[in-house]
């Protein structure tokens, strides 16, 4: 596709002008260059530069008029990655002031200065979180210690941009630099009259940002000097490092006035709104069929958009009010397609980019608005719109659509009856292979029909065990700066009261999305048990300003199936547009549905359009399979006029047990409890009180409680056998979570217990989940490697006639005693075949024909996953088909040795034989049921060698003839001569 023109305005500055600006003002003057706008920069007073542009190395170069000599260097390189652009800090994960990269800059940076101008381009990653600081001038006796900090100058962008000078903050309040593009920041400090106080002030791409005009710390910081000077790196020691990119990080010996940081600004400006502008992308220009959202912002330099449109009858531009409370409202186009059979209408929409104080770009993006689908068209749309989630890692049931967005109907048929039409899955047992398939979605509407495949993998079963341990994800809470992300623990043995955190207080899982906050994370485990579902309330508290304002209708999304790995976040929306929030989101299997049900707290705006006068809080709730397809959410709970949040459930039996928290207002607050056998149930009045009031009977009478957590313990639980466990967010006085126990599920007061936290970062967790665990997966969550089990093979075959198939059955136990799964590869003589295990067995049938007398079969466990090897043999006795004895008798007649053979008839029946000797055959006629008959052979020699008897003796009418063949051996001595 061609892209659409853009279209560059700038400010011209006459020649006349550059060279007076230069003359006055000590500026460097870009050589011009034909077609190419040419940049002025300001050098006058320039002690320091380092343009953080080597590729390689650890050497910083300086070069301000302090040159090579005030080099700086960079620390733990290996954790930075350089470029032309600059040093980015950090990429790839967290760390503390002392073990992050970062640079150290030259002593005594600013010594003797009585002003100063710190200059750089920065770009801050989404990633980054928690006390911080970009960049910091300091003394102290020790750069590492945590004390003895004898003034300082730095930087952050904690809660809000700002530069504090000594104890003076230079600020908007909770105004941050946006995150994932590229900003330029300017601060200058000049002395007021008198000397003995300053004046800050901070801009943002060559803009004021904020002022402050009494500081009394000054440039230099110290009369003794600085010699805890950084790039990235905070004068506290236990803060994060830095995560993000600095470029031409500048410090100069004097203030620049506004004029110049303007001039410092504006070629970034100028090629950030162009970037900006290049990178806007709408989708599918050419065929609009629903409604655009328009950014606000650009992707690249954080420019701000505006919009218009050439022709509103086909797209009307929506801006939303401006209002604070508004602010999270995008701009939409909102589109009017032609009736069917019209013309296809079309329309320029203009994108009108500004940043900083006068650098504007202008993008015009042709719109092509299709008339209404017919119904081949409508088919096609809805054909190319349709998709399945994860279809290489099928874990569960599959959302199938069944309608499609233009009105068609979705039907499915599948290879395999492992997946059901509907999307029922039925998967293979541990230790089988995966199975493949293909589902074919039929696209119809009216007399139009079109179809899709897609290729799908289900995965086996996992392995079942018991859980011997449990897991937390929770919140540290608002008070500070990383506390709403995700924190992990894990518990000391088999108790849900003894913690450690995995991280040392540091979150496992930073929000990268939405308002950047992670709180109240609950993780469900899939009825299968290997895939973990975790949401959370898309909030950040400390920086947005509280949830009054934060308007959101989104959850946070992460998957795992070992809860070590997660997948990438997704911002997933559940909640309608007039909602005001979605908190504490959380989830229950429903087996009734084969789905999951997701709900969560919300307040719907009195006001929709500039989102002000929230509703009371009410519980909503929608179903899904999959965690990226929601059903259309309904209330679930809806008390009006009073409140309620943060709901949690249980089934039990044939009950579902929600605990839910009544907003009454704080120490008001508290959570009780209701059953109901229909989970989706959204009639209150149905739903059967249990204990009202559980928090303030069972804990502190006059706290508030909210984010409730039930769970049955474990089996062999040291801390509460057998019984439930209940925590309560005691919220009102920062107690955090309490936790207590009840064998009974209905009591209206429950035993209270203590949770001890280790290395987590706070005393007690905040509104989270605990989840019972394996060993296993308690080990490999911890870092502890797992050893192979152990497996035993216990064989067993009933004796058989050399007629008769033989029955083998090997049992196959595991050392740990959960379950086996794999396969076992019989083998008897020259037969073998390889049977997989059901419910720790496998059984196979050898062929009839077997050689009567002893024989062995060997059963040989070919391990699986974790699962050892190992092997045993059985023996058994395969009996002749034809039961009869056969006996040789020898004696010597005339000198000679002659052979006396006696065939006994041991069946009920009357049998025939035939007699093979090195002497001659006989037939011996039929020998009645238990008779007998001798024949006689002549060897006409004084004596013979060892041989044998061959008799084969046969039982039967012809067409069901049973015969057995018998050998017997003799050694005859020889006749006297």
């Amino acid at each position: 596709m061609v892209s659409p023109p853009l279209i560059r305005t700038r400010r011209l500055r006459a020649a006349a002008v550059i060279v007076a600006t230069a003359l006055c003002a000590g500026v460097a003057v870009a050589s011009p260059a034909s077609a190419e706008p040419t940049y002025d920069d300001v050098v006058d007073g320039l002690v320091h530069r380092f343009q953080l542009n080597e590729t390689s190395g650890t050497v910083v170069g300086n070069t301000g008029s302090a040159g090579a000599a005030a080099n700086a260097t960079l620390v733990h390189p290996e954790k930075a990655a350089r470029g032309a652009d600059g040093i980015r800090f950090n990429p790839d994960g967290y760390a503390d002031a002392l073990s992050g990269a970062y640079v150290q800059l030259p002593n005594d940076l600013t010594a003797g200065m009585q002003a100063v101008t710190v200059d750089y381009d920065i770009w801050i990653d989404p990633a980054n979180v928690g006390d911080h600081q970009i960049w910091s001038l300091g003394n102290k006796a020790s750069c590492d210690a945590a004390t003895g900090q004898q003034g300082q100058l730095f930087s952050s962008n904690t809660q809000r941009l700002r530069v504090a000078a000594g104890t003076t903050n230079v600020q908007q309040n909770r105004v941050r630099l946006p995150e994932g593009v590229w900003k330029h920041v300017t601060y200058t400090q000049t002395p007021n009259a008198g000397g003995a106080t300053w004046t800050g002030t901070l801009y943002v791409d060559g803009v004021q940002h904020a002022q402050s005009t009494a500081i009394t710390t000054p440039p230099s910081v110290n009369a003794a000097g600085t010699n805890c000077n950084f790039l990235a790196r905070s004068q506290v020691p236990g803060n994060y490092s830095f995560r993000g990119t600095l470029s031409d990080f500048r410090v100069y010996d004097r203030g620049l006035s506004a004029a110049e940081v303007a001039t410092r600004a504006q070629q970034g400006n100028d090629e950030g709104v162009d970037q900006d502008a290049e990178a806007i992308d709408l989708g599918l220009t050419s065929a609009v069929v629903e409604d655009l959202v328009l950014p606000k912002n650009g992707s690249v330099a954080g420019s701000t958009i505006t919009w218009a449109s050439s022709d509103p009858s086909v797209v009307d531009v929506v801006t939303p009010p401006s209002a604070t409370s508004a602010r999270k409202v995008p701009i939409r186009g909102v589109i009017t397609r032609p009736a069917h059979g019209e013309p296809d209408a079309t329309a320029v929409l203009t994108a009108t980019l500004k940043k900083g104080g006068d650098s504007v770009a202008v993008r015009e993006i042709p719109i092509t608005v299709p008339a209404d689908y017919n119904e081949a068209h409508s088919v096609d749309r809805d054909v190319l719109d349709l998709e399945l989630h994860s279809t290489d890692n099928v874990r569960g049931n599959i959302t199938l659509p069944t309608e499609g967005r233009w009105g068609s109907t979705i039907t499915w048929a599948s290879s395999s009856e492992l997946v059901s039409p509907t999307g029922e899955v039925t998967r293979p047992a541990y230790g089988r292979p995966e199975v493949k398939a293909t589902l074919t979605a039929t696209v119809a509407k009216g007399d139009a029909k079109s179809e899709k495949s897609f290729d799908v993998v289900i995965k086996p079963l996992p392995r079942e065990e018991d859980k011997e341990r449990y897991f937390l994800g929770y919140f540290k809470g608002e008070g500070m700066a990383d506390g709403e992300q995700i924190m992990f623990a894990t518990s000391n043995g088999n108790t849900a009261l003894d913690w450690t955190g995995l991280t040392g207080g540091w979150p496992s899982l930073v929000s990268q999305l939405g308002d950047q906050g992670l709180r109240d994370p609950h993780i469900v485990r899939s009825p299968d048990g290997d895939t973990f579902y975790m949401i959370a309330t898309d909030l950040n508290w400390y920086d947005q300003g509280g949830y009054a304002i934060n308007d959101t209708q989104y959850i946070e999304v992460f998957e795992s199936n070992d809860l070590v790995n997660w997948t990438p976040q997704r911002h997933e929306k559940v909640a309608p547009d007039n909602a005001g929030n979605a908190f504490a989101p959380e989830s229950l299997w429903v087996d009734e549905i084969g789905a999951y049900a997701v709900f969560w707290a919300q307040s719907l705006w009195n006001d929709p359009v500039n989102r002000t006068g929230q509703g009371n809080a009410q519980i909503w709730l929608s179903t899904t399979r999959d965690f990226q397809t929601f059903s259309e959410p309904k209330v679930w709970q809806d008390p009006a006029p009073l409140s309620r949040i943060d709901t949690t459930a249980i089934k039990v039996g044939d009950e579902y047990y929600r605990v839910t928290k009544n907003e009454a207002g704080n120490a008001g607050s508290d959570i009780f409890s209701e059953k109901n056998t229909d989970f989706l149930d959204s009639d209150i009045n149905a739903w059967q009180p249990v204990a009202p009031a559980l928090g303030r009977t069972t804990w502190q009478a006059t706290a508030g409680y909210e984010g409730p957590v039930i769970f049955k313990a474990n089996p062999g639980d040291t801390a509460c056998p057998g019984q439930f466990y209940l925590w309560g967010d005691r919220y009102t006085n920062g107690g955090g979570y309490q936790a207590a126990c009840e064998a009974n599920i209905e009591a209206p007061t429950w035993q209270a217990k203590t949770i001890t936290m280790t290395n987590a970062g706070v005393p007690r967790p905040r509104h989270g989940t605990v989840l019972p665990i394996t060993l296993r997966e308690w080990n490999s969550i911890r870092g502890i490697p797992n050893e192979d089990v152990a497996t035993t093979v216990e064989v067993s075959v009933d004796d058989v006639r050399e007629d008769e198939a033989a029955e083998v059955t090997a049992k196959v136990a595991a050392a740990d005693g959960f379950e086996t799964g794999g396969q076992v590869r019989f083998s008897a003589g020259d037969w073998s075949k390889t049977v997989y295990l059901q419910d720790g067995a496998a059984s196979a049938t050898i062929p009839a024909g077997l050689v009567p007398g002893t024989q062995s079969v060997k059963a040989e466990y070919l391990g699986f996953d974790i699962l050892s090897a190992s092997e045993a043999t059985a023996s058994f006795e395969v009996a002749h088909a034809v039961d009869a004895k056969v006996s040789i008798a020898a004696r010597c007649v005339g000198g000679k040795v002659t052979l006396v053979v006696t065939v006994a008839n041991d069946e009920d029946r009357q049998i025939g034989v035939q007699i093979e000797t090195a002497y001659g055959t006989k037939e011996v006629g039929a020998i009645p049921a238990g008779k007998s008959v001798s024949s006689v052979f002549t060897t006409r020699q004084a004596s013979i060698d060892a041989g044998s008897v061959t008799a084969t003796v046969s039982a039967g009418k012809k067409s069901e003839e049973l015969q057995s063949i018998y050998k017997v051996d003799y050694q005859v001595p020889p006749c006297a001569s």
